[in-house]
């Protein structure tokens, strides 16, 4: 019998879940390490096997699938008297199944034969960054114009710095060159669909519940600007937020990041670790963005508060963003070359980003954000256009010569 192995068991009404935890906490043979409530749970942890019960109503097929990409096994439970249930599992991709009525001990054979001859249990993808992620350097974009996934996180501290702003028009220059996706995932004031004058729905809700599904339907939830920009509005309400996992978004995310290559992040300016009880953690979301973004763009005021709330927003950014690569922006920036120069030298004291940018009034902004409109020409749209050439630079090529 097992020694050693570490078990996920999802909460079921069914006794056998009560029965095997009891047994082992008695008897030993394995140990349980977590109980599985929702889909988030299944991954966030490190164990050997998930034992699951065929009523789960989060068990899918792309759940299987990422649970044994992280080199995990899945016992599925079902009962007897029901032979669908039975059927479903295997469908699923289960990699062994058990009657409900089984004895502990029996679950534990079935578990032990799981690991006979498995391969140690992957890393989870944040082990992996947390192991590869260079400490104190600053490394340049990655280079996405040969079709290679690049998400920028964009957001900023409280105090209306712009950071929707300049997602949305960071989003819209890069989209000249390429396919890019614009997602709001600002889980205190999402605001870009207010913004670009878009319906509510579908957003990010909707994006999670086709992913989930796995029906080909998640490229309807979005909305096209243009033949390259597509939108992902976010929550209708704030108060939404208690309604989303934020690994069920990242993964609705990755799934449209592979078919987009470029995809603009614009998150919530709080960024803090606060458990809810009974629900996902507060301000989950944006941590969970930030902690998949290759690149990372911090949007901040040209005042003595507003330099200061940015540098603290931005050590917390990149303390949870995977890549290093760190641009900041000061909007509304004055036009002065000696306040360029002193404001700059500040915020190098503290921090050094791989860029510092200056994005200056333009009142075509104002009446553009009316007509919920991209300003297509001015000064904060050129300014913008050489920031998105330092986030996401495209290699020379066709399409960039052809963008010349």
């Amino acid at each position: 019998m097992l020694t050693d192995a570490e078990l996920a068991i999802v909460a079921s009404p069914r006794p056998w879940a009560l029965r095997l935890h009891r047994f082992v906490a008695d008897h030993g043979g394995a140990r349980v390490r977590t109980t599985v409530l929702h889909a988030d749970d299944a991954l966030a942890e490190r164990y050997d096997v998930l034992v699951v019960d065929d009523t789960t109503s989060f068990l899918t097929r792309r759940l299987v699938g990422r649970v044994r990409d992280h080199g995990r096994r899945i016992l599925g439970v079902f009962d007897p008297e029901d032979p669908r249930g039975k059927g479903e599992l295997m469908e699923l991709g289960v990699d062994d199944v058990i009657e409900r009525d089984a004895s502990p001990r029996e679950f534990l054979v079935a578990i032990a034969g799981l690991l006979v001859d498995t391969p140690a249990a992957a890393a989870t993808p944040a082990e992996t960054e947390a192991t590869d992620r260079p400490h104190g350097r600053l490394t340049a974009a990655p280079e996405t114009g040969g079709g290679g996934r690049c998400v920028v996180a964009v957001g900023g501290p409280s105090g209306g710095p712009g950071a929707t702003e300049v997602a949305v028009h960071l989003a819209a220059a890069l989209a000249v060159v390429r396919r890019c996706l614009l997602v709001d995932a600002d889980d205190v004031a999402p605001s870009v669909a207010q913004r670009l004058d878009l319906a509510p729905y579908p957003n990010v809700i909707a994006a999670v519940e086709a992913a989930q599904r796995d029906d080909g339907s998640l490229p309807g939830t979005l909305a096209s600007l243009s033949g390259n920009l597509s939108v992902l509005p976010g929550l209708a309400h704030p108060g939404d937020w208690a309604d989303v996992r934020a690994g069920e978004v990242v993964d609705a995310m990755q799934q449209l990041a592979a078919h987009m290559g470029t995809v603009v992040v614009n998150v919530g300016h709080r960024l803090e670790d606060v458990p809810s009880a009974g629900g996902p953690p507060r301000y989950g979301l944006s941590r969970a963005v930030l902690g998949m973004a290759d690149v990372v763009v911090g949007v901040g005021l040209p005042t003595p508060v507003g330099v200061s709330r940015l540098l603290e927003w931005v050590v917390s950014a990149a303390s949870l963003a995977r890549s290093t690569a760190c641009h900041l922006v000061l909007s509304r920036a004055p036009a002065s070359a000696f306040l360029r120069a002193e404001i700059s030298e500040e915020i190098r004291r503290t921090f050094e980003p791989s860029s510092l940018s200056f994005l200056p009034a333009d009142r075509r902004l104002e009446s553009a954000s009316w007509r919920g409109e991209i300003a297509v020409r001015g000064p904060f749209a050129r300014a913008v256009a050489g920031l998105a050439g330092l986030v996401a630079p495209v290699p020379p090529g066709p399409a960039a010569r052809g963008a010349r």
